[in-house]
């Protein structure tokens, strides 16, 4: 074969065998073809004889258009050749990137390659050779690129010794490890000396997923070299064994258990080994209870067991982070009624796991929906323990014993009376009432009794009637306060009838003290509007004597 002898020549004798198949180099894969059967005329001239051509129904081009066509081919070829010669000449190297194309102002090149794409051309034109389909006429012309040292015969062995391998060790010893990321490509910096020149610009990434994909593609010399360089066949096998393992067997050492929250990022810290640092293996606990490295968790499922893995994300929720909040809100508050808006907050003493877990709304879809009720059940004497509040019946007793029977004997202590308005909230931070009830919306809910919407059972309604709780408050109202405060108006006024809407009861006598301060014009205008009090006709009878109505 020319093609070889000519090789040998130019290479003093010596060449390569040609790899299996092709090298990815700057996304363009040039692919192995077996050699066809085929005449020396055909495989190296593109030349079919006229019975050949007339089957396959095609036209003999004319000579001129040949001629042209060849001539134009042949020009192209001179100018790949000449482009090589002088690329080398400047970069000491034939490993021309798939995009690189001459520069248009460039004075090293001559005028006619300015603009040439030599990556595209000298890519192309090695593969066709590769796959024993040299064009026509290209004989003398890849004659000359081998005398010049351009390496014709083992180009993809040139382009995976002076650029793969040199890249991925640069990469080892920059980053300490081959797990190259997809989107990885070396940069062009003279600055980084540790990239060598025909580096810059590959796209290591790529080439390293292709390489896994398709380990056939090398050559078993190749594949050895890999090996002893350490190269990541299978990343999920290396970084399970690497990375996973002992990043967990570090975290239970550390931690005294084997529940990594999802967000945890292996912090850069002494405890850790430098290379593990970085590594989020909180994402990837979560990634092996979703049923990813399946076949690693198989082989490695004594050891998990023996650290505590918890494989049920709700068996690890519940014993790391629920549970535990439920405790420390016990031990803080005195009692296990969760409300429903409470967020554990990102502080001591609080357990680190539970930070920003919505507590009040786990326990809400405890009691209504379910949620975690094998767990719930496991851990039924440990609830009753603390205090948890099971279902409506008995957060209402919790409610009522712990803070609306403790809130009313205070305000009754304070005020002489029970009559507490509907927008009365206790006082956040006024010492006198108990802690457990401050914040709390007394009147809303002692409005919500009266109007029937909290049903009570009839030792709690007992137990309000001994404190004196009044269930009909407007009655209460009419006799102790608006109609004495009305009669005193009338008197000093001679009637109710020019009242205005905007009285209201000074702080003296002869007006009774516990209506000092109320609006009793407001009320006078919300009777004669039909609000209250219109139904009764005792009360309307006295309304009317006192020129109210």
């Amino acid at each position: 074969m020319w093609l070889r002898r000519a090789t040998q020549c130019a290479l003093g004798g010596v060449t390569r065998s040609r790899p299996r198949c092709g090298w990815p180099v700057n996304g363009l894969l040039i692919n192995s073809l077996r050699p066809q059967s085929t005449s020396l005329s055909q495989r190296f001239y593109g030349v079919r004889s006229s019975t050949e051509s007339r089957l396959r129904g095609r036209k003999r081009s004319s000579p001129h258009t040949s001629n042209a066509s060849q001539a134009k081919r042949s020009e192209e070829l001179a100018r790949i050749v000449q482009a090589m010669r002088i690329f080398y000449e400047r970069e000491q190297h034939f490993a021309v990137p798939i995009g690189f194309e001459i520069p248009r102002a460039s004075p090293h090149y001559p005028s006619e390659l300015r603009g040439f794409p030599l990556g595209v051309k000298i890519h192309k034109l090695m593969q066709l050779v590769a796959n024993d389909k040299p064009p026509k006429g290209s004989r003398e012309h890849i004659t000359a690129l081998a005398e010049s040292g351009f390496p014709v015969e083992s180009w993809r062995d040139y382009l995976f010794d002076t650029v793969f391998v040199p890249a991925l060790r640069s990469y080892y010893s920059q980053e300490g490890d081959l797990f190259v990321p997809q989107k990885f490509v070396v940069p062009v910096d003279p600055s980084e000396a540790q990239w060598t020149r025909p580096t810059w610009g590959y796209p290591l990434g790529l080439q390293v997923a292709k390489l896994r994909r398709e380990p056939y593609m090398l050559s078993p010399e190749q594949v050895e070299m890999l090996n002893a360089m350490g190269f990541v066949w299978n990343v999920r096998e290396a970084k399970w064994h690497q990375y996973f393992l002992p990043g967990l067997r570090l975290f239970k050492e550390l931690h005294g258990h084997a529940d990594v929250p999802l967000a945890f990022e292996i912090p850069d810290e002494d405890a850790w080994p430098k290379y593990l640092r970085g590594y989020r293996l909180g994402r990837h606990v979560y990634m092996v209870r979703s049923g990813k490295y399946a076949e690693w968790v198989e082989e490695s499922k004594g050891e998990l067991e023996m650290l505590g893995f918890a494989f049920d994300l709700s068996d690890s929720l519940w014993n790391y982070t629920i549970f535990p909040a439920l405790e420390m809100f016990a031990h803080l508050h005195g009692h296990c009624d969760v409300p429903q808006d409470f967020v554990v907050p990102a502080e001591d003493p609080w357990p680190e796991t539970a930070y920003g877990w919505r507590l009040g709304h786990t326990v809400k879809s405890i009691r209504h929906q379910g949620v975690y009720k094998a767990q719930v059940q496991a851990a039924r004497v440990d609830l009753e323990r603390i205090g948890f509040v099971w279902n409506a019946s008995d957060r209402l007793e919790v409610t009522l014993r712990r803070i609306v029977l403790p809130a009313m004997k205070t305000y009754q202590n304070l005020n002489g009376n029970l009559l507490i308005g509907t927008d009365f909230v206790i006082p956040e931070h006024d010492g006198r009432w108990p802690e457990q009830a401050r914040g709390f919306r007394l009147g809303h809910w002692i409005t919500r009794v009266r109007g029937g919407q909290i049903e009570l059972p009839r030792a709690f309604r007992d137990e309000l009637d001994q404190l004196g709780f009044v269930w009909r408050f407007n009655d209460e109202r009419w006799h102790e306060i608006l109609l004495p405060a009305f009669r005193v108006y009338a008197e000093l006024h001679g009637s109710c009838k020019g009242m205005s809407t905007k009285y209201v009861v000074p702080h003296e006598t002869p007006y009774p003290r516990r209506a000092w301060g109320v609006n009793l014009g407001g009320a006078m205008w919300h009777i004669k509007n039909g609000d209250t009090y219109m139904h009764d006709p005792v009360k309307e009878r006295e309304l009317r004597k006192l020129g109210v109505l």
